[in-house]
């Protein structure tokens, strides 16, 4: 069992599987990893590794086809058993969720304010207080007026407003926890930019920790006090200055590869969802690779206060 806190998240041999026609593909596989409170936390790797199906794990929002297995502790209450009604009150009040793309996440047919107020209606039973609090969000997100704000449709929002009010969203309950999923996707460098700024402020609203699911490595280095690095459905390392100082061959690798770090490229693919080779999942890919690692599961080594899951660190 993983030592805890009340305010921690705690996954435990967390593993979701999808079912497919031939039967099941394993999208997480037997994670086990610690997101404590008071900080933020970047899940980081590339498409496809599993971080945002991890992400809907954590929040209970995972499809009906999905299965999930092992235990996500919050307060006392596991997530991955929890029944509706439990998860009901868990999500926006306790994790409040931002999720990626605002132009597919906001109604286009419903005013700002009809969908802030909407999502206030577990906290403020009095319409009048629901709007007066959500003027009061978009106003701590930067805007000047908030009342046309609240009149206005999605489309009529630039990126970067559509941006702050997911924010806002995300917020509105005043939830103890935050999940950012990819806020940055498929957004320019300006508009990245003004999301990092917009979850600053997400940080100065009390929230007690972050969660930030991203391929964005800028953000992840500018925001997180931790990262964890997942690959095909595992995290293979995690721990603070894991950006900097990289342990893991494949953390090394996927930084090289990035547009700021000379964009190296990593030859091979990940194993496919359905593939479950005996040993470490990076080794076809690994120039440090022996014997031992195609045969053989690493276990998670401890090397300068961060976690690794390699077999050179044994």
């Amino acid at each position: 069992m993983v030592e805890r806190t009340a305010d921690d998240i705690i996954l435990e041999k967390v593993s979701v599987y999808f079912q497919v026609p031939t039967g099941f593909v394993r999208a997480v596989d037997q994670v086990s990893a610690v997101f404590p409170g008071g900080q933020i936390t970047g899940l980081i790797g590339e498409s496809g590794c599993g971080k945002s199906v991890l992400g809907l794990a954590i929040l209970g929002l995972l499809p009906a086809y999905a299965q999930i297995r092992g235990y996500i502790f919050y307060r006392d209450i596991n997530i991955a058993q929890a029944s509706l009604r439990e998860l009901r009150a868990l999500r926006g009040r306790e994790i409040g969720l931002i999720p990626q793309n605002p132009g597919e996440s906001l109604n286009p047919v419903r005013r700002i304010g009809v969908q802030l107020e909407e999502a206030l209606r577990g906290v403020e039973g009095n319409r009048g207080a629901r709007r007066q609090k959500a003027e009061s969000l978009l106003s701590r997100f930067g805007f000047e007026d908030p009342k046309r704000i609240m009149a206005a449709y999605p489309f009529e929002l630039s990126g970067g407003m559509q941006q702050r009010v997911l924010c806002a969203l995300g917020i509105s309950c005043t939830p103890r926890w935050v999940l950012a999923d990819e806020p940055t996707k498929g957004l320019d460098l300006a508009l990245r930019e003004q999301v990092y700024e917009n979850l600053l402020r997400v940080k100065e609203q009390g929230v007690e920790g972050m969660l930030i699911i991203t391929h964005d490595l800028v953000l992840a280095e500018t925001l997180c006090d931790g990262v964890a690095v997942m690959y095909s459905g595992e995290i293979v390392e995690w721990g603070q200055n894991s950006l900097r100082e990289p342990l893991h061959p494949y953390t090394r690798a996927f930084l090289e590869s990035s547009p700021g770090k000379g964009m190296k490229p990593l030859p091979g693919s990940p194993p496919a969802p359905w593939d479950n080779p005996p040993g470490c999942k990076f080794a076809p890919r690994c120039t440090q690779c022996t014997a031992r690692c195609v045969a053989e599961k690493p276990e998670v080594y401890v090397r300068a206060g961060k976690m690794v899951r390699c077999f050179l660190y044994a």
